[in-house]
């Protein structure tokens, strides 16, 4: 079994932690997260699951970007009694080829209702 990388975008570590005064929960909330889509990953062969209600691929982003772009819309967050749909969203990269998985926002979805995508386009112009 090939292990996956985790690398997170400098804002991202910055929603996480705003958002961890918000719900104390947060950052366990977040580790068994990423354990179960690096579950999801693994055995998918290696890929992004799209055909399940938890991750959809972003569009609309520029020609630049050349690997997909995802957004986590089943976020559970302990302390908030919602379950699942906690309203918490996060955005990733993940590379097959490199075996990386890149978060880049973590936000809420009253606050921001979708992903920064001029972010993500930012990353792959920087090149």
């Amino acid at each position: 079994m090939t292990q996956i990388d985790v690398v997170y975008h400098k804002k991202f570590l910055k929603e996480k932690k705003a958002l961890a005064r918000t719900c104390k929960s947060i950052d366990n909330d977040f580790e068994d997260f990423k354990t179960a889509l690096i579950t999801d990953i693994i055995y998918n062969d290696y890929t992004v699951p799209t055909n399940t209600k938890k991750y959809f691929k972003i569009a609309g982003l520029d020609k630049c970007v050349n690997l997909p772009a995802f957004v986590a819309k089943v976020f559970y967050c302990e302390k908030m009694n919602r379950g699942a749909h906690s309203g918490f969203r996060i955005t990733f990269i993940y590379d097959p080829h490199e075996n990386l998985l890149y978060f880049i926002q973590f936000y809420f979805k009253s606050k921001d209702e979708v992903e920064d995508k001029e972010r993500i386009n930012q990353l792959f112009r920087l090149k």
